[in-house]
């Protein structure tokens, strides 16, 4: 029995079990409950704790081990929980055994508030604290790409540990891989250090804007690494596109899984809604969604038909990968993307790329969990310094206030009417466009809706137009025109956010507004890429003082501020 003012005491009740009676004290229960292993007994009127939560009471309650029962010792000593503290690390997971774990610590940095939670039923009712935890105390197992995380809580505590790293049976050793043949494209300064630095780290986020060769760098990683590699895409131009480029950077077939093929080989890329239904993680039906959740999903591709027994090949194609990359990385939390990155077991490389690995959902730490911390980080402003992409010069503009909008109280209505259907914006888009294509430049109006790509369109009718409904090569055949010039104003809805090469590309138009940051960043990336002639890129954006868009300018305009090499004017 332990004691503090004769008020607490703490007994032994079963071999793994410690009983806690104290009076009540708010903060004291709030703070039992964060423990996983413990139950309120309401007939005793006491709090029924698993023995390994013996150190965390201590220091909850201020006490000594020098006034506990004896026995409590004993059992606490015998039952191992003060081995060494040994951290075993995986390729998904990591696991933590012996004593001393300090798991109040590690649960608060390893969970997360689920977006939308305050509206819960179970939230409401008091019966769930709105966060999805990713630390098991019960196992101590967690993502391993929380590693680096738990590690600094374990450091900064003075905890001593060892690790063991546990790769995947046969990921270090020499795979069967086809030889690379040619030589890739020289890598610049920065490139080759990233690439050093993620074979190091074996997993990681590599952060590097749009121009910055990300693909490349994935070439140059799958020649050194050498291993089975599957690289995830999320869109059909991603998947032809970094196919493209991987089989001219390797020299050798690179196999598909998307898109109505199934053809994976040493090297495959493949779209992450197709591997999906491989594993049955997604919906098998012709569309590429994976989930109304996975609204990232730019559009849908051919249905892929995968029988049973090709089913079976390209999961364990997938599982036996060791080496896997993923493009748009920032895609990963979504539910389909986190449980793909998941299934690849053997897969002790592992890297996300983007230019904004950021959610602006708050699942920033499942991103870390399926893939390591950020590796990298080169930003629009480095790579503008070293001449590989030309400085923007970005003006924010203002309109007046549509009639009526404030009568609108619903999201949808206002954009809308001060966005999709405000004349006056979208005269001056028209303006612009026309404009700058009349000085030669290649202009990319990007909206959000289809029905507003019509509108604009329509005061245009010059222009070219690009939505997900179009045919393959309809789409390729506008972005060959706008690189060329034959057509210098493309409008285009969000398929074009990503994936997008037109080094031409003079100037773009920002004409859908939206809050997401990290797509505004790569949208203006778009026209950053040098191109011969071409000295600077034009960037219109819009200020929209209504409610909800007004604060979404901000946002960006923030964002923009952060990259010194912006040229903005308000």
């Amino acid at each position: 029995m332990a004691c503090r003012g004769n008020t607490i005491q703490i007994d032994l009740i079963a071999e793994d079990t410690v009983a806690v009676t104290f009076p009540y004290d708010a903060g004291l229960v709030k703070a039992i409950k964060t423990l996983d292993d413990r139950r309120w007994n309401p007939k005793e009127r006491r709090w029924e704790v698993h023995l390994s939560h013996l150190e965390e009471i201590l220091r909850l309650f201020a006490l000594d081990r020098s006034g506990l029962d004896a026995r409590i010792l004993e059992q606490f000593e015998r039952s191992g929980v003060r081995q060494p503290l040994t951290a075993r690390i995986g390729p998904l997971e990591g696991q933590l055994s012996g004593g001393g774990i300090p798991l109040a610590d590690i649960d608060q940095v390893t969970s997360y508030f689920v977006p939308g939670y305050k509206f819960s039923p179970k939230y409401k009712a008091k019966k769930w604290d709105g966060k999805r935890r990713l630390f098991d105390r019960r196992k101590g197992t967690f993502p391993a790409g929380l590693w680096s995380t738990v590690r600094r809580v374990l450091e900064e505590r003075k905890i001593p540990f060892e690790v063991v790293e546990e790769g995947a049976e046969g990921t270090d050793e020499a795979s069967p891989m086809p030889p690379f043949h040619g030589e890739p494209t020289p890598l610049r300064p920065y490139q080759e250090k990233v690439v050093d630095d993620a074979i190091a780290a074996r997993r990681g986020i590599i952060q590097i804007a749009t121009g910055g060769g990300k693909t490349l760098i994935a070439a140059h990683l799958i020649r050194r690494i050498a291993r089975p590699t599957f690289f995830f895409v999320h869109t059909l131009d991603l998947l032809y596109q970094t196919q493209e480029v991987l089989h001219r950077e390797l020299g050798q077939e690179v196999g598909i899984l998307g898109d109505g093929q199934a053809r994976p080989g040493p090297v495959t890329v493949a779209t992450i809604q197709t591997a999906a239904r491989a594993f049955e993680a997604g919906p098998r039906r012709a569309s590429g969604s994976a989930k109304a959740s996975d609204e990232e999903v730019a559009r849908a591709e051919r249905p892929t038909r995968l029988d049973e027994s090709t089913r079976q090949h390209v999961r364990e194609a997938i599982e036996q990968a060791g080496l896997v990359i993923f493009d748009e990385c920032h895609h990963v939390p979504a539910d389909t993307f986190y449980k793909i990155a998941m299934r690849t077991r053997s897969a002790a490389w592992r890297y996300g790329l983007s230019a904004t690995p950021w959610r602006d959902d708050a699942c920033d730490l499942l991103l870390e969990a399926a893939l390591g911390e950020k590796i990298s980080a080169i930003n629009c402003s480095d790579l503008i310094e070293g001449g590989y992409l030309v400085a923007p010069r970005l003006r924010m503009t203002r309109c007046r206030i549509p009639r009526g909008i404030f009568r609108a109280r619903r999201y949808p209505e206002i954009y809308q009417q001060a966005i999709v259907e405000n004349q006056e914006r979208n005269r001056m888009i028209a303006a612009r466009a026309t404009q700058w294509a009349a000085e030669g430049r290649s202009v990319l109006v990007l909206v959000a809706q289809v029905a507003h790509g019509r509108l604009l369109h329509n005061l245009l009718p010059e222009a070219n137009f690009a939505y997900g409904a179009l045919d393959s090569e309809v789409r390729w055949r506008c972005l060959k025109e706008l690189e060329q010039k034959l057509r210098p104003v493309l409008i285009a809805t969000t398929l074009a956010d990503e994936g997008l090469d037109v080094p031409t590309l003079d100037a773009v138009i920002l004409a859908g507004g939206g809050k997401s940051q990290s797509r505004a960043y790569q949208r203006i990336g778009r026209a950053l890429r040098p191109a011969p002639g071409k000295t600077e890129a034009l960037v219109m954006d819009f200020v929209d003082n209504v409610p909800y868009l007004r604060d979404h300018s901000e946002a960006r305009l923030a964002l923009y501020r952060q990259e010194p090499a912006f040229h903005i004017e308000q």
